[in-house]
């Protein structure tokens, strides 16, 4: 089935260019999302409210994320139950208990939503190398090496992530569970990689992936 990845930032990879303030605003919001350093601060609009994001308070970004997703969701008039279901980080395999930090992102996203609830069922069958130091994007790879967990939930689900750069961690991740009888359209994240400026790095962008059919 296809699938729409909705994301609400974008984070700025091309350093020959002159960055604007919102061009690093929304990179600081993506370090705070997926744990890293914040340097100094940054403004983050938030459902018309703009919040000063530094690192004494750069955890607030995924409560902040769970805002923006509740947001949209509520936009599209979506049937219930929803169950959001976090893409594993690559150190979250089968083999360890390291716990995604996108399931963070997902319980945020459930917890202001109503008859809603979070599925941590997949993970990783072997430690991967992250697609930022060259590790695979290659969808099929990302298949073979998805494992489901735990039984799977009967309601529609809505997959979670932090970044999106090619969609590949998505695809895989949908064609895995629509396997297992999962019905996903939706998935969500924090923000988008861009090689360009955009006009506005904070804005709500839709698009579309075509299903991707493992071998």
């Amino acid at each position: 089935m296809p699938l729409t990845v909705v994301s609400f930032a974008t984070y700025l990879v091309d350093i020959n260019v002159s960055w604007r303030h919102d061009d690093y605003n929304a990179l600081k919001f993506v370090k705070a999302i997926k744990g890293d350093p914040v340097n100094l601060f940054a403004y983050v609009p938030v459902c018309d409210v703009i919040h000063r994001l530094e690192q004494a308070n750069a955890e607030e970004a995924i409560d902040w994320f769970g805002e923006l997703v509740a947001m949209y969701i509520n936009s599209q008039n979506l049937g219930r139950p929803l169950t959001f279901v976090p893409v594993p980080n690559s150190g979250c395999a089968a083999t360890n208990e390291e716990v995604p930090r996108t399931l963070l992102l997902a319980q945020a996203a459930a917890n202001r939503l109503e008859d809603t609830d979070v599925w941590d069922g997949l993970r990783w069958k072997s430690v991967m190398v992250p697609s930022s130091q060259g590790g695979t994007r290659d969808p099929q790879d990302l298949y073979n090496n998805l494992s489901v967990t735990k039984q799977v939930p009967t309601t529609t689900v809505v997959l979670v992530d932090d970044v999106r750069t090619t969609g590949s961690h998505f695809v895989a991740a949908l064609a895995k569970i629509a396997g297992k009888g999962v019905h996903c359209s939706l998935a969500v994240c924090a923000a988008r990689r861009v090689d360009y400026q955009e006009d506005l790095p904070f804005s709500v962008r839709e698009e579309q992936f075509p299903q991707f059919v493992p071998r």
